[in-house]
């Protein structure tokens, strides 16, 4: 294998691994976390009062969204102000190990943190390795790899490495260096798709469905308000689910959720022993496959059932799209790179993303 290809792939899997940390560092979450600790009124009194430990009651409950670590401080440089005091106040909303999850999960690639000359966390089992090259082959373990490193920061300030690891085994070009571009990130867009049918959140979420007395006796009683109650229930502790549809025999109990969904998952209800119901839930609808797959691939991305649409990035989309190969779109070129998915509750869900030229 040149070594060429090697790079463009790794080089590739690194633009993901940036996306996902820009958007950890700009994106929505951290948009509505800044918002809210600049708009408490608990917080902004505390510090105007010179009471440490009235803000960190008020940080205490900011701390319950996504935000996962923040400090206050005056007069020293920081990422935000609160407004109508002198702090200021730096904040994350991405720990470590999420970063590293799912960068890992979507790109296939081994993540190593590094500050300096120290290695801070990783994907690897066992102990990390001491050191990385930026870029180039390496062994590690009896094992091959690909390296490729970008720039981030530590909290609260400080350079960070983020060195991915590309297993060579998993490294193929059977056509040109663009070609191998378009299926790295492709194959990451399948990968996005894969882990809405079998990430351990997906098995949690059927287990605890499944284990659930509540949602066992509405069904066994074929209950569809309790049913329904039971499903609502899920969504309000923020089970990570959007749509649950429940079978007894033939007949349809209950369908409760969004109305644009994929990647359905089956699961089986039982009470006293016996098969009371069915079900099929889903931890995913169709926006948000399309938003996470449009940031991490900067791809166009279209869902269709048939000719139809479901959801795209570009509206209403080319007429048609090509498996692979090149797709002209309002003066634009593409190399397109389509799979299928599944449509909830069943059925084929053509997924193509449309990668510039």
């Amino acid at each position: 294998m040149p070594a060429s290809c090697a790079t463009t792939i790794a080089s590739t899997l690194g633009t993901v691994a940036a996306r996902v940390y820009h958007e950890a560092t700009t994106g929505g979450d951290v948009a509505e976390a800044v918002h809210r600790v600049q708009s408490s009124a608990a917080l902004t009194a505390a510090i105007d009062s010179g009471n440490a430990g009235g803000a960190r009651t008020a940080l205490q409950g900011l701390l319950a969204g996504q935000i996962v670590r923040v400090e206050i401080l005056r007069g020293a440089p920081a990422h935000g102000l609160l407004p109508g005091t002198s702090a200021s106040f730096i904040l994350s909303t991405q720990p470590v190990h999420a970063y590293l999850q799912v960068v890992h999960q979507v790109t296939g690639a081994q993540v190593l943190l590094r500050a300096g000359a120290h290695s801070l966390a990783g994907t690897l089992g066992g102990s990390l390795p001491a050191s990385a090259p930026g870029a180039g082959a390496l062994m590690l373990a009896g094992q091959s790899y690909q390296s490729f490193t970008l720039p981030g920061a530590v909290y609260p300030t400080g350079p960070l490495q983020i060195v991915l690891l590309v297993p060579s085994a998993t490294i193929s070009c059977p056509g040109s260096l663009a070609q191998a571009r378009v299926e790295t990130l492709g194959h990451v867009g399948e990968r996005i798709y894969q882990e809405e049918l079998h990430s351990p959140d997906v098995t949690e979420t059927l287990h605890h469905m499944e284990d659930s007395a509540v949602f066992q006796r509405a069904v066994a009683a074929g209950d569809a308000t309790a049913t329904r109650a039971a499903i609502v229930g899920f969504f309000g502790q923020h089970i990570h689910v959007v749509r649950v549809r429940v079978t007894v025999g033939s007949h349809l109990l209950v369908d409760e959720g969004g109305p644009f969904v994929l990647a359905p998952v089956h699961g089986t209800l039982r009470s006293g022993g016996h098969v009371v119901g069915h079900f099929e839930m889903a931890i995913q609808d169709d926006a948000g496959y399309l938003k996470l797959a449009h940031l991490f691939t900067g791809a166009e991305v279209l869902m269709r059932t048939g000719s139809r649409q479901v959801m795209g990035t570009v509206s209403p989309g080319p007429s048609t799209v090509t498996d692979r190969g090149e797709v002209t779109y309002r003066g634009r070129t593409y190399q397109a790179y389509s799979f299928l998915g599944e449509a909830f509750p069943e059925g084929p869900l053509r997924i193509s993303l449309l990668l510039p030229n």
